[in-house]
């Protein structure tokens, strides 16, 4: 899988260190970045050599320019409202693949997706709008990786495991083959899954067990 064309410059959402990595997957993959969108009305008005150009209702005026937006807002549930926001305002969501990524031909990426560099995703996976494979993470076959999910750098998932909506596989957790990740729930950082896990909730350790339940955030 290649990212596809866009006609006219991408401007990334989200000016954090998350978004500054997505602006510098686009210009590596030979993208015009216009760039940055922000919110925070704090947010300096020049980053990583790009400026600000303005918040979301400034996004919104765009929609009859030829831009995209690629996703650069690491929390979940914020990616998915910026995606809501855009997608009703007509602004088409970019797919940002690292040149160093390996896709496999037959994989499936949805718009919004950020594959950041050194990442794999093989045969078969399936990877849902808004979702974020970080940087070295693994994919492998016949996998599927649910709607603005978040693998964090050097995850790594067995062929046919299942991650749900909105869940976050925290830095360099693993997840055994034939595995469902349940929807909206936490990883912890360098666990093991041995056995299925629930929605909503955080499971850390090796193996893998259940800390507590999460709030409903919906």
């Amino acid at each position: 899988m290649t990212t596809p064309a866009i006609q006219g410059p991408a401007i990334v959402y989200g000016a954090s260190g998350h978004g500054r990595v997505v602006a510098d997957i686009l210009r590596a993959s030979g993208i015009e970045v216009e760039g940055f969108v922000d919110d925070d009305p704090l947010a300096d008005r020049q980053v990583s050599g790009l400026n600000i150009l303005g918040d979301g209702e400034w996004l919104a005026e765009q929609a009859g320019r030829q831009v995209a937006v690629a996703l650069g807002v690491g929390d979940n549930f914020d990616r998915r409202a910026i995606a809501e926001r855009c997608v009703s305002a007509g602004i088409p969501l970019l797919t940002a693949v690292h040149p160093s990524a390996t896709i496999a031909p037959s994989a499936r990426v949805s718009p919004g997706v950020v594959i950041m560099a050194h990442a794999v995703v093989n045969a078969d996976a399936m990877v849902g709008q808004g979702a974020t494979i970080n940087t070295g993470a693994i994919v492998e076959h016949d996998c599927r990786v649910g709607d603005f999910a978040h693998l964090s750098p050097r995850v790594a998932i067995g062929g046919h495991v299942q991650v749900g909506n909105l869940s976050w596989l925290g830095i360099g957790s693993t997840v055994i083959a034939n595995i469902k990740i349940g929807a909206y729930s936490i990883i912890g950082a360098g666990a093991t899954v041995l056995h299925d896990v629930d929605d909503w909730v955080v499971a850390v350790g090796t193996p893998a067990r259940v800390l507590r339940e999460l709030a409903r955030r919906i």
